[in-house]
């Protein structure tokens, strides 16, 4: 599985596209006398630019695609929007090019950018990109919209509705005000990044509400841990040392002989960290070239599916009732909640998660930690907590 890059790429290009749309609509008095090109010329050069692929695969071809594209009119950005539709965040980057380069030939067919917008069911990326071009053309939309997205499943959008909450109750300084506390409390269920979330429970804590964090993001506190095992040399992450063999019916019971004790016994963990923080420094001891387990159940009301939300600086595996959701044999590449994600199908009743983190030998101050945090929720972030 990947990194978990979406979110943070929706709030990259959500800036990006902002300061992109707004010089080209607003700042730039220069229209350009551009040729167009055909419906099939364009559906031709859509397709190869999304073919690219995330390694780069495709660059060459998209490149004379996109000078292909690059020459489409104002009245064709409709078309570029609808393009955006299936993208991935690179190639959606792309047709953006070509959607700036398409608005300065002229004027954009402002009903049918709405009609786009207007669809929910449209690409996030290209209803962000179709806000910012008509809150460029006309200033009143932004005020106007705005306040209309805050459940909205486009994550930048609704980002925008969460920021516009939090400016306005900052804007009351009586911290206990009631108009104040309601805004937040209307932020808060509809927030989905992080840093939003920590901001207004911190702000309603300063007005004498508590929140709690680990269940409004879905954190997991409570943990078996069994450990340490060897992983000098970076050796052990495809060894099984016991929990591994049958992951999905895990013997709380049972021992293993380890590294550091001899022999390691599974004990429980809970943690009052607000972020839900495991540190296993603290909870095993500092020990470098080192594996722990993490078991623990999550109790669903229905078969579905969820994404796992991991944050770890160490190299790690998941699985989920048996199956290996998530692999990443990367060493304190950093340390930041949500760091890395999967999906993986829950059922109806426990189901059995197991982690496997691996500390390696290095001994610079920042390859310390050997810690981690997972939470449980939709595609959007919403919380997803155990019963």
């Amino acid at each position: 599985m990947s990194q978990n890059y979406q979110y943070a790429t929706f709030k990259k290009l959500a800036f990006a596209i902002t300061t992109l749309v707004c010089t080209t609509l607003v700042i730039s008095p220069t229209v350009f006398s551009q040729e167009g090109v055909s419906e099939a010329q364009l559906k031709s050069a859509v397709a190869t630019v999304k073919s690219i692929g995330l390694n780069g695969d495709g660059n060459v071809d998209a490149v004379k695609a996109m000078e292909v594209l690059n020459r489409s009119t104002a009245q064709q950005i409709p078309a570029l929007l609808e393009a955006m539709d299936g993208t991935t965040p690179i190639s959606a980057n792309w047709i953006r090019g070509a959607i700036q380069s398409a608005s300065r030939s002229g004027e954009f067919p402002l009903a049918e950018v709405k009609s786009y917008f207007g669809d929910t069911s449209k690409s996030h990326l290209g209803r962000l990109q179709a806000f910012e071009m008509l809150a460029a053309a006309d200033t009143t939309f932004a005020e106007n919209t705005i306040p209309t997205l805050l459940n909205d499943p486009s994550l930048p959008l609704r980002l925008k509705a969460v920021e516009n909450l939090i400016e306005q109750a900052t804007a009351i300084e009586d911290e206990k005000d009631a108009t104040r506390l309601a805004k937040l409390n209307e932020a808060l269920p509809a927030a989905r990044d992080v840093e939003q979330v920590k901001t207004i429970a911190g702000m309603l804590e300063s007005g004498g509400q508590t929140v709690d964090l680990q269940k409004q993001l879905g954190l997991i506190p409570k943990w078996s841990l069994v450990g340490s095992f060897d992983n000098k040399d970076q050796k052990g992450f495809d060894v099984d040392y016991g929990p591994e063999s049958n992951p999905a019916a895990i013997d709380l019971e049972a021992a293993y002989p380890s590294i550091d004790p001899a022999e390691a016994v599974w004990t429980e963990h809970t943690t009052e960290e607000s972020l839900g923080e495991v540190d296993l420094n603290e909870v095993i001891g500092k020990v470098k070239g080192a594996i722990v387990y993490a078991h623990t159940t999550f109790d669903s009301p229905e078969a579905r599916e969820v994404e796992l939300r991991i944050g770890t600086p160490n190299a790690h595996k998941i699985y989920v009732n048996g199956e290996l959701v998530l692999s990443n044999e990367i060493y304190h590449n950093s340390n930041s909640i949500d760091k890395f994600s999967c999906k993986a199908k829950v059922k109806p009743g426990p189901n059995v998660i197991l982690i496997k983190l691996c500390q390696n030998e290095q001994t610079q101050p920042w390859a310390q930690d050997w810690m981690f945090q997972l939470r449980v929720c939709d595609e959007t972030g919403k919380a997803i907590n155990s019963l």
